[in-house]
């Protein structure tokens, strides 16, 4: 059997909470909290650190060691 590797749309905690604050940002017209929610969703697409979706589409990033693991 092949592997198949493919892009994958995962949001980590930082991730969830930046949409909130957008949408919420949005319908009560706060552009701080739409701001602060748009940081957090781009944070959270280009840090692998934070467990999203670079995290997720980093290749051998399963299989590396991490500091935040213990062993």
């Amino acid at each position: 059997m092949s592997e198949r590797r493919g892009t994958a749309v995962a949001f980590g905690p930082v991730g969830i909470g930046g949409w909130a604050l957008l949408i919420l940002g949005v319908i009560l017209r706060r552009r701080l909290v739409a701001a602060v929610g748009l940081t957090a969703v781009i944070a959270d697409l280009t840090v692998a650190e934070l467990g999203g979706f670079k995290a997720m589409n980093e290749p051998g990033s399963a299989d590396e060691p991490s500091v935040l693991r213990p062993e």
